[in-house]
Protein backbone atom coordinates (compact mmCIF):
# COMPACT_ATOMS: atom_id res chain seq x y z
CA UNK A 1 0.00 0.00 0.00
CA UNK A 2 1.35 3.08 -0.59
CA UNK A 3 1.42 5.97 2.33
CA UNK A 4 0.50 9.37 0.67
CA UNK A 5 2.80 11.99 0.57
CA UNK A 6 1.56 15.42 2.07
CA UNK A 7 4.91 17.31 1.88
CA UNK A 8 4.24 20.94 1.16
CA UNK A 9 0.32 20.70 2.04
CA UNK A 10 -2.18 21.62 4.59
CA UNK A 11 -5.38 21.94 5.41
CA UNK A 12 -7.20 24.37 8.12
CA UNK A 13 -10.84 24.32 9.65
CA UNK A 14 -12.80 26.33 11.97
CA UNK A 15 -12.14 26.29 15.45
CA UNK A 16 -13.85 23.92 18.04
CA UNK A 17 -16.73 25.22 19.73
CA UNK A 18 -14.29 24.95 22.90
CA UNK A 19 -11.90 27.13 21.61
CA UNK A 20 -11.76 30.99 21.55
CA UNK A 21 -9.30 33.42 20.18
CA UNK A 22 -8.67 35.19 23.55
CA UNK A 23 -5.50 37.48 23.11
CA UNK A 24 -3.05 39.01 19.58
CA UNK A 25 -0.24 41.06 20.36
CA UNK A 26 3.97 41.06 18.87
CA UNK A 27 6.30 39.48 20.95
CA UNK A 28 10.37 40.22 20.79
CA UNK A 29 13.02 37.23 20.65
CA UNK A 30 16.09 38.22 21.03
CA UNK A 31 15.66 41.17 18.50
CA UNK A 32 13.19 39.59 16.12
CA UNK A 33 9.49 41.05 16.41
CA UNK A 34 6.93 38.43 15.69
CA UNK A 35 3.11 38.95 16.02
CA UNK A 36 1.23 36.37 17.97
CA UNK A 37 -2.30 34.92 19.07
CA UNK A 38 -3.62 33.38 22.42
CA UNK A 39 -5.99 30.86 21.69
CA UNK A 40 -8.31 29.36 24.71
CA UNK A 41 -8.84 25.52 24.24
CA UNK A 42 -9.37 22.76 27.03
CA UNK A 43 -6.45 20.38 26.93
CA UNK A 44 -5.68 19.23 30.44
CA UNK A 45 -7.10 15.90 31.69
CA UNK A 46 -8.91 17.55 34.11
CA UNK A 47 -11.08 19.56 31.75
CA UNK A 48 -9.37 23.19 33.26
CA UNK A 49 -8.65 25.47 29.99
CA UNK A 50 -5.07 26.35 28.85
CA UNK A 51 -3.90 28.94 26.86
CA UNK A 52 -1.83 28.00 23.49
CA UNK A 53 0.33 31.06 21.85
CA UNK A 54 1.00 30.38 17.98
CA UNK A 55 3.05 32.78 15.92
CA UNK A 56 2.66 34.18 12.72
CA UNK A 57 3.45 31.92 9.68
CA UNK A 58 2.69 34.63 6.78
CA UNK A 59 0.14 36.08 5.05
CA UNK A 60 -3.19 34.80 2.65
CA UNK A 61 -3.99 37.49 0.38
CA UNK A 62 -7.81 36.99 -1.35
CA UNK A 63 -6.73 36.19 -5.18
CA UNK A 64 -8.93 37.38 -8.36
CA UNK A 65 -9.41 34.82 -10.14
CA UNK A 66 -9.98 36.27 -13.48
CA UNK A 67 -11.89 33.18 -14.89
CA UNK A 68 -9.77 30.73 -14.02
CA UNK A 69 -11.97 27.97 -11.54
CA UNK A 70 -8.45 25.99 -10.42
CA UNK A 71 -6.95 29.30 -9.10
CA UNK A 72 -6.50 29.67 -5.27
CA UNK A 73 -8.88 31.51 -4.10
CA UNK A 74 -5.78 32.82 -1.36
CA UNK A 75 -1.98 33.27 -1.92
CA UNK A 76 0.51 34.84 -0.26
CA UNK A 77 4.36 34.67 1.28
CA UNK A 78 5.74 32.47 4.16
CA UNK A 79 7.40 34.49 6.46
CA UNK A 80 10.58 32.73 7.57
CA UNK A 81 10.74 31.49 3.85
CA UNK A 82 11.43 34.12 1.34
CA UNK A 83 11.72 31.39 -1.76
CA UNK A 84 8.62 29.95 -0.69
CA UNK A 85 4.93 30.74 -1.49
CA UNK A 86 2.05 28.94 -0.03
CA UNK A 87 -1.58 28.88 -2.07
CA UNK A 88 -5.26 28.34 -0.38
CA UNK A 89 -8.27 26.60 -1.98
CA UNK A 90 -11.77 26.64 -0.16
CA UNK A 91 -13.05 23.11 -0.27
CA UNK A 92 -16.45 21.52 1.00
CA UNK A 93 -17.58 18.04 2.18
CA UNK A 94 -20.32 16.53 3.90
CA UNK A 95 -21.59 19.78 4.53
CA UNK A 96 -18.22 20.80 6.45
CA UNK A 97 -15.70 23.79 4.92
CA UNK A 98 -12.10 23.94 4.74
CA UNK A 99 -8.84 25.36 3.50
CA UNK A 100 -6.67 23.80 1.71
CA UNK A 101 -2.92 24.73 1.54
CA UNK A 102 -0.29 23.79 -0.81
CA UNK A 103 3.42 25.02 -1.02
CA UNK A 104 5.07 26.06 -4.03
CA UNK A 105 8.80 27.76 -5.05
CA UNK A 106 8.22 31.23 -5.56
CA UNK A 107 10.27 31.71 -8.14
CA UNK A 108 8.03 29.32 -10.21
CA UNK A 109 4.92 28.65 -8.93
CA UNK A 110 3.15 26.89 -11.94
CA UNK A 111 5.64 23.67 -10.21
CA UNK A 112 2.87 23.96 -7.48
CA UNK A 113 1.36 20.22 -7.64
CA UNK A 114 -2.55 19.65 -8.70
CA UNK A 115 -4.76 21.04 -5.73
CA UNK A 116 -6.09 17.90 -3.89
CA UNK A 117 -9.08 17.95 -1.83
CA UNK A 118 -8.26 17.95 1.95
CA UNK A 119 -10.08 15.98 4.64
CA UNK A 120 -13.33 16.90 6.11
CA UNK A 121 -13.95 19.24 9.29
CA UNK A 122 -16.12 17.71 12.20
CA UNK A 123 -17.91 21.39 12.81
CA UNK A 124 -19.59 23.37 9.85
CA UNK A 125 -19.08 26.60 9.68
CA UNK A 126 -21.90 29.04 10.44
CA UNK A 127 -21.94 30.76 7.18
CA UNK A 128 -20.22 30.29 3.64
CA UNK A 129 -17.25 32.73 3.95
CA UNK A 130 -14.62 31.08 5.23
CA UNK A 131 -12.66 33.62 7.11
CA UNK A 132 -9.32 32.76 6.72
Amino acid sequence: MTEYDNTNSGVMFPPYPDQRLVLQGKIDIEGNEQRIICIRQPLKKDGDAVLVVYKQAGILYPNDKKGNDKAPEYSGPIDDRADLRWAGWKGEKNGNHYLSLRVSNKENPDSEPSHRGGPVANNPVVDDEIPF
